[in-house]
This record gives structure tokens, sequence and C-alpha cells, in this order.
């Protein structure tokens, strides 16, 4: 009998089974592996950042870093002799 050839009524031979078992069990280890892996690079990677940030000795002065070209907060002039006027 043609081994490609089976009775629809026929089982499966069980070292077929346990060959697939096995083979599924592999692949999804070895995908939870490299997901755990790469879920762990970032979570130390993260965590170095954010104490290199907590840590971070100089402080940033915000009013000299801001160069010409940033627009600049909105401020109203003072106002001359003109403040019975109420603006809407």
């Amino acid at each position: 009998m043609n081994p490609y050839q089976s009775s629809p009524f026929s089982s499966m031979p069980l070292r077929t089974k346990i060959s697939l078992g096995l083979t599924a069990l592999l692949v999804l280890s070895l995908l939870f592996f490299f997901a755990f892996t790469f879920f762990l690079i970032t979570l130390v990677s993260g965590v170095v950042l954010f104490f290199i940030n907590l840590f971070h000795s100089t402080q940033r002065n915000l009013g000299s870093s801001m160069s010409p070209d940033q627009p600049r907060a909105y401020r109203r002039p003072p106002s001359r002799d003109n403040d019975d006027v109420i603006d809407i």
C-alpha cells in the first residue's frame, strides 16, 4: 500500500503523532526563548535609561537653551492708561 494514499478511516501512526508533538513543542520553546530574551533586553535598557536620566548630574537651564528661531511664549504688553477697556 502506498503510504501517501490512506483511507479516511485510518489512524495516524503513533510515531508521527509523537514527532509532530515534539516539533510543535520545539518551535514554541524557541519562540518563547527569543521573545523572552527580547523582553529582557528592552526591560534592562529601559531601567538603565531611567537611572541615567534620574541621576543626571547637570541641570538643564531652559531659558538659555532656547535658540532664537524657537517661538517665545506670548506676553501681553503692559497696559497704558486703558485699564478700563475690557478685552474679550
